[in-house]
Formats: C-alpha cells, sequence, structure tokens
C-alpha cells in the first residue's frame, strides 16, 4: 500500500531562516580576496628592484590632527612621509602595525631625522569613534612622539575615497568593523608615492619589519 506524500503547514512560530551565508558573507570575502591579490603583486614588486618607482603623486587632502589644527598634505613637502590608514577598534593588523611605526619612529629620532626630515601620518577611516580624544590615547600607547607623528581625522565618507586614491580599500561592515588593506604608503619630498608596504603584521611571508621599512625612508634622504 502506497504511502501518500503529506506537506505539513509551516510553524507560525518558526524564526525565519538566516540570509544564505553567500549573501551574508559574499562581499567582505571579495574584499578581502582582492587584498589578498593586491598583496601579492606588492610583494613581488617589492622583490622585484631595489630602486623604488614613482607610483604618482600623493592626493592631497586637507585635515585635523589631535589638537583640532588643520593639517595639508602638500605642505608637508619637504619631507619624506609614511602614511598609514587604520582604525584604533581594529582588532587585529592596526596595533602591531603602528607598534612598527613607533620603532621606525625611535630609528629616525636617534639620527635626529624624525619631525625634521620625515613624519608619520596616520589617518583614522573611523573618525565617528576615532575622536581627537580617543586618536591621543592611542598614540600615547605607542609613545609617539607628535612632533612628527600626525594623528588626523576627516569625513568618513570622504576617507574611505582618499584610502582608494592611495591604493587601499576600506570598507565598514554591519557590525562597525572594517575590511581593509593594511598597506604603508611612502611618500617622498616632492610628494611622490615611492612604494606600497606590507607590514609583517598583515601575516604575509617575507613582508617588511621596522628595519625594512627604515632603509626604504633612509633611501629617499
Amino acid at each position: 500500500m502506497e504511502q501518500e506524500n503529506q506537506t505539513s503547514a509551516p510553524d507560525a512560530g518558526a524564526k525565519p531562516a538566516s540570509k544564505p551565508f553567500a549573501r551574508r558573507y559574499g562581499f567582505p570575502i571579495a574584499v578581502l580576496v582582492l587584498c589578498v591579490i593586491l598583496g601579492g603583486y606588492l610583494l613581488w614588486s617589492q622583490k622585484s628592484g631595489s630602486k623604488l618607482p614613482d607610483l604618482g603623486a600623493a592626493p592631497d587632502f586637507t585635515y585635523q590632527d589631535i589638537d583640532g589644527k588643520t593639517v595639508k598634505m602638500s605642505d608637508l613637502n619637504g619631507k619624506v612621509r609614511l602614511v598609514y590608514f587604520f582604525y584604533t577598534n581594529c582588532p587585529d593588523v592596526c596595533p602591531p602595525t603602528t607598534f612598527m611605526l613607533s620603532q621606525v619612529q625611535e630609528k629616525l629620532k636617534a639620527d635626529g631625522q624624525f619631525g625634521s626630515d620625515v613624519e608619520i601620518v596616520s589617518v583614522t577611516i573611523d573618525p565617528q569613534r576615532d575622536t581627537p580624544e580617543v586618536l591621543r590615547k592611542f598614540g600615547d600607547k605607542f609613545k609617539a612622539d607628535y612632533a612628527g607623528w600626525r594623528f588626523l581625522r576627516g569625513d568618513e565618507a570622504a576617507t574611505a575615497d582618499l584610502a582608494k586614491k592611495y591604493g587601499l580599500l576600506a570598507v565598514k561592515g554591519e557590525d562597525g568593523f572594517f575590511s581593509h588593506a593594511n598597506l604603508i604608503v611612502l611618500v617622498d619630498k616632492k610628494g611622490r608615492m615611492r612604494d606600497q608596504i606590507i607590514p609583517e603584521s598583515s601575516g604575509i611571508p617575507d613582508t617588511a619589519d621596522a628595519d625594512d621599512v627604515y632603509a626604504s625612508v633612509k633611501s629617499l634622504l
């Protein structure tokens, strides 16, 4: 005797089905894949020759520092700059990369060149949470010397566009965290981008440590 196929009625109390994995995580995964591809290309570029290429003019911008003073990127021409896009709530790469930059700072201070010939420019991609007070606390944690290390903030959407112009992706997720490329952009005295450095905190083999970054800076002085 054949059994009839019975279709049960939907449970009125059942929870709606969650979004498929691809819809929930597809975009962040795509961003991550692009970052990995970019990282591999930049790593190959770093190893392909000792002379730093000219990657074009560093996009100009005008932001506020932790003291509320206006800082224009082009006004810093005449100095070598290390430009880093970050945010203080970053759960992984931003703190160790900032620590590495503090090591570079100390090496340059020992040479008497930090502030006078070289500056570090850290730009937050999360200005809503990274208030001047938060940025100062973060800088103090890494013993930043504010005579040569600028922590800057501007409009969030404009900063995302600016990061793209510097060759980085910065995408905010629904949870408030950002998917972003972990790169330090080296800018020479004339305001030309000369390298996109992959820090060792990125977890990619054979990437740059503090000595490598220091050597790249010194090559432009």
